[in-house]
């Protein structure tokens, strides 16, 4: 295990999209703060949903929700990440080291959760120290935020592994793991609509969608944090994390490498 995630870090340390994209996620969130600061308001819509951007709280929450940005660049890094081992079929050498596709799938998993919540706090670092109001910021409030936004993150990169790990094609697993981000949303409205024959129906997929990780982003970013709320995000995070793993690893194992 330890050898293929040295591995896997290596080569994830090589990759110039690693840094570029880090450097995108910096620029973007320093941008923001920085137009705010000079008391420019800016409205950006993301599919057809406007989001108004008037105080520097409104960047640290619209991070949190993944599909309005972060969640982009996560998933075409992982998705391009793992499509490459298909790509290059290199998965060869990953059996003759190990031996064991548990190791294999886990190490990838586990660098996906860790990149997913770095591009994440690396955003939510940049907007504060930049904010000039750091320590007006770090309230019990921001924190329970930043607790809920790196597990919701954890979990992301989990799903996005998986879905990158189940499809053998480095440029479908991209615009699967894209189409995951973009129109989660959209999904999540067309269900509500075809439950709405029953009202049973009706709670069971709002109780289904509010446990999703887009439920959990939406909550995190909008309703006020309390410390029951952040232990539930944590649970459910977790929950979501380890069904994903487990989902991925029984298909991976069945796959001929």
């Amino acid at each position: 295990m330890i050898t293929i995630l040295k591995s896997d870090i290596y080569r994830l340390g090589k990759s110039k999209l690693l840094y570029g994209l880090t450097a995108f996620t910096l620029i973007i969130a320093f941008l923001l703060i920085m137009l705010l600061r000079q008391d420019i308001r800016l409205g950006i819509s993301f599919f057809g949903e406007l989001t108004a951007f008037k105080k520097i709280d409104d960047v640290v929450r619209v991070g949190i929700e993944y599909q309005k940005g972060l969640g982009i660049l996560i998933s075409v890094l992982i998705s391009v990440f793992i499509g490459q081992e298909y790509q290059w079929q290199t998965w060869q050498q990953k059996w003759m080291t190990s031996k064991n596709r548990f190791f294999i799938y886990l190490s990838k998993a586990a660098l996906s959760s860790a990149v997913s919540a770095a591009i994440f706090l690396i955003f939510q670092i940049t907007a504060l120290l930049s904010s000039s109001r750091a320590l007006q910021m770090l309230t019990s409030e921001y924190a329970g935020m930043m607790i809920g936004g790196v597990f919701i993150y954890f979990a992301l990169g989990a799903v996005i592994c998986m879905l990158a790990m189940l499809i053998q094609n480095s440029t479908a697993s991209t615009i699967v793991c894209l189409g995951y981000v973009l129109f989660g949303e959209t999904l999540v409205s067309v269900i509500k609509s075809l439950s709405s024959f029953s009202n049973m129906a009706a709670r069971l997929v709002e109780w289904i969608i509010q446990h999703s990780i887009y439920g959990m982003s939406l909550i995190v970013s909008r309703a006020s944090i309390s410390i029951d709320l952040v232990v539930s995000i944590l649970i459910n995070s977790l929950a979501i994390m380890l069904l994903s793993t487990t989902v991925g690893l029984f298909l991976f194992r069945k796959y001929e490498l």
